[in-house]
């Protein structure tokens, strides 16, 4: 069973619990931005952790004006 249908178990399918989780995140990262940000328009995306890149895909779908770059791996040593 997915991640997504196990936090959202009253979800018809994985794909629905699945756009639930996404559109959740995705919307706090809005609400963020624009709590924060001074109206600015988001210019860069770091999606780090991001494995085969499907947050990523969303991320830009989310923001098209944005140039993401994307990490699926990271050494935590080169930033000591």
């Amino acid at each position: 069973m997915s991640i997504a249908k196990r936090a959202i178990p009253e979800a018809t399918s994985i794909e629905e619990a699945s756009q639930i989780v996404r559109g959740s995140w995705l919307n706090a990262i809005e609400e963020h931005h624009q709590k924060y940000s001074g109206n600015c328009e988001i210019n860069d995306i770091l999606d780090i952790g991001c494995s085969v890149g499907v947050s990523t895909r969303y991320l830009a779908e989310k923001f098209p004006s944005a140039q993401a770059v994307v990490s699926s791996h990271i050494c935590l040593s080169s930033f000591l």
